[in-house]
């Protein structure tokens, strides 16, 4: 019997620490600019948004990768939270028009990259079967 899988496995959860470390740093560093920018409320949800998107990355990129398949929708419907904060980067514009903004582009953009993604599956489905 090999008794390498215990350093291995002891390697995996360094390397989990490390990415997990890593991703908070990065989640604080954007609340931070946030908070500068546009204050306290906005650098905290800021973090907590970026936080849990890479966190649960950092965790595992494959448990992401299926729930993404398996819910297209929800997965899309992401980044209209993105382009928000995004837009707020910008400082004559005001934070309620930045979500108006994301919204209305969420209206537009999530459907097609769902009405995407699903054909894409379907071609790829395609070229199984044949």
């Amino acid at each position: 019997m090999d008794d390498r899988g215990g350093l291995f496995r002891s390697v995996g959860s360094t390397g989990k620490a490390v990415r997990l470390a890593g991703a908070t740093i990065l989640a604080a560093l954007m609340g931070s600019g946030m908070t500068v920018l546009r204050g306290p409320v906005f650098g905290l949800l800021a973090f907590a948004f970026y936080g849990l998107i890479f966190g649960i990355g950092a965790v595992s990129m494959s448990r992401v990768r299926r729930w993404s398949a398996e819910h297209m929708v929800a997965d899309a419907s992401f980044i209209v939270p993105g382009m928000f904060f995004a837009l707020l980067i910008i400082p004559v514009l005001p934070w309620w028009a930045a979500a108006l903004i994301a919204l209305a582009a969420g209206v537009v953009v999530v459907p097609f990259m769902v009405r995407r993604r699903r054909a894409h599956l379907a071609g790829a489905a395609s070229q199984t079967d044949g």
